[in-house]
Parts: structure tokens; sequence; C-alpha cells
């Protein structure tokens, strides 16, 4: 028996998180500077907290859209607008 070599759900996840990742950052980056930028590297997006905070909402939405829950999307609202209140946007 063969074993596949790349799995179907992650990788595209994982494809999800990175993208929002860079979003994220270029929304907040961009709100205080006007001059085009190289894009961050993975590792800026690790250490500024990007990669885990897209992480959690990428994993979050793809669990509202599996199984639903309007509990916990309010959850989720709440806690996003605490976050941006906390990173000053």
């Amino acid at each position: 028996m063969r074993r596949r070599l790349t799995g179907k759900f992650w990788p595209a996840v994982r494809a999800r998180i990175w993208k929002k990742a860079e979003e994220m950052h270029a929304k907040e980056f961009y709100h205080g500077h006007e001059e085009n930028i190289t894009p961050p590297t993975r590792q800026e997006l690790r250490e500024g907290g990007y990669f885990y905070t897209a992480k959690c909402m990428v994993l979050r939405d793809i669990n509202r859209m599996t199984r639903g829950s309007r509990r916990q999307e309010k959850q989720d609202d709440e806690a996003y607008a605490d976050y941006l209140r906390t990173r000053g946007v």
C-alpha cells in the first residue's frame, strides 16, 4: 500500500492561515505608512503574533462552516474586537 505524500486538509488550511496573517499584517502596517514595502517574511509574521491569531481565526471559521455555532460566533466577534482594541487599530 502506497502512502500519500501530502494531505488534503492541512496544506489548504496552512495556505489560508499564511494568507490571513499577511492580510492582517498589511492592514495594520499600511494604516500608518504610505509607501510600498516588501512583503513580511514568515518569521516576522510568527514573531509579530499574526500567524497565531490567523491560525485561530481560520480554524474557527472552518469549524463554523462544518458544525456551526451561533454562541461561538458571538464570542469570536467579541474576542476579535478586544484584539483590535489592544492593537490600537
